[in-house]
């Protein structure tokens, strides 16, 4: 916030100081995904392959848990989400398979 809060500081129009934030809050979205990318990355230096610092070592640098630091250098953002949507498509896709071998084997009767 110290940062964000000095490039505006000197903007002394709120005017201009509202437009500005508005502007910035606009790209935010993409923004905060550049930022966890360049996080990700500095973890993976850090972690170096399980050759540098432990993830429990990276998690005590900012203050999480060795799983949400391993999350963090993996890119893994929700981990229950992410578990439960490749559940969801592994559960389509045998319905389909399921489908495929239903529907041929009819055809074939």
């Amino acid at each position: 916030m110290d940062a964000l809060e000095g490039l505006f500081k000197n903007t002394e129009d709120p005017a201009e100081r509202f437009k500005r934030l508005s502007e910035l809050l606009e790209g935010w979205p993409d923004l905060h995904q550049g930022v966890r990318l360049l996080r990700q990355q500095a973890g993976e230096q850090l972690y170096k392959g399980g050759q540098g610092m432990t993830y429990g070592a990276i998690g005590d640098l900012i203050g999480v848990t060795e799983s949400r630091a391993r999350h963090i250098v993996k890119g893994i953002t929700n981990p229950s989400r992410q578990k439960r949507k490749a559940e969801e498509e592994e559960a389509k896709r045998a319905e389909r398979e399921r489908r495929a071998g239903t529907d041929g084997g009819e055809a074939g009767a």
